[in-house]
């Protein structure tokens, strides 16, 4: 259960236990093959999940983490999460680079993350665009009939431009390429200052989620991001 819950290795779950740091319904358990059926464990005093418990949580990511497990990377998403939360194997469904704030998808079910980002679902993403410089007159329609990357073979799925005055507009995609939205703008003459994701298929980011903060996904709003993803 330890390890299947992503809190050790199977090696280091027998060491845990041994050492008298895991109780199974308030009472110390130094047996490693002992099977649990729906009693409470705890790990150091903190409870531990049923590892086919399914937890999902959205964030509203800040500017200047990365999203990635690589401590060479840091400040990482995962260091805003409470250690029970680091313990889980949580994985991010739809990465957002370290200067794109927004809206994110944390789960533990791969499944999810799957439907959500796999190229041939086609899940709409939204995004608030800043940039400095000037757009083409058919920058909407360059989008729409789809831009031809540097270092890329296919041009860009059609995606929808929005301009909303000077230095502002909103971008909606139907894939996930590196850098994206930056390269899209760069190609038309324009370089992105700000990018902020606040919709992923039909859910929005919630407005009262501050930067930094998450909250568990509920289940109305699973259903949401998944009415899209079966395209």
């Amino acid at each position: 259960m330890l390890s299947r819950a992503g809190l050790a290795s199977r090696k280091q779950a027998r060491a845990l236990i041994r050492q008298g740091r895991v109780s199974v319904d308030g009472e110390v358990c130094r047996a490693a093959d002992r099977r649990i059926e729906g009693e409470a464990v705890t790990l150091d005093g903190d409870p531990v999940e049923s590892p086919l418990a399914r937890v999902d949580f959205v964030m509203h990511k800040p500017v200047g983490v990365a999203c990635s497990h690589d401590e060479r990377e840091a400040p990482l998403v995962f260091d805003l999460l409470d250690e029970g939360l680091r313990r889980r194997s949580l994985k991010i469904a739809g990465r957002l680079d370290r200067e794109t704030s927004g809206l994110l998808i944390l789960t533990t079910d791969g499944d999810f993350i799957h439907r959500l980002t796999h190229p041939s679902r086609k899940v709409a993403k939204r995004y608030r665009v800043e940039y400095r410089g000037s757009l083409p007159e058919d920058a909407v329609e360059r989008c729409r009939d789809g831009i031809l990357l540097v270092g890329d073979d296919a041009p860009t799925r059609p995606a929808e431009l929005e301009l909303e005055g000077e230095g502002r507009a909103t971008l909606v995609l139907r894939e996930g390429r590196t850098h994206q939205v930056r390269r899209m703008f760069r190609a038309m003459g324009a370089m992105v200052t700000a990018l902020h994701r606040d919709r992923v298929a039909s859910l929005d980011l919630p407005p009262d989620l501050a930067p930094g903060a998450l909250r568990p996904l509920a289940e109305d709003e699973r259903a949401l991001l998944l009415s899209e993803s079966s395209l």
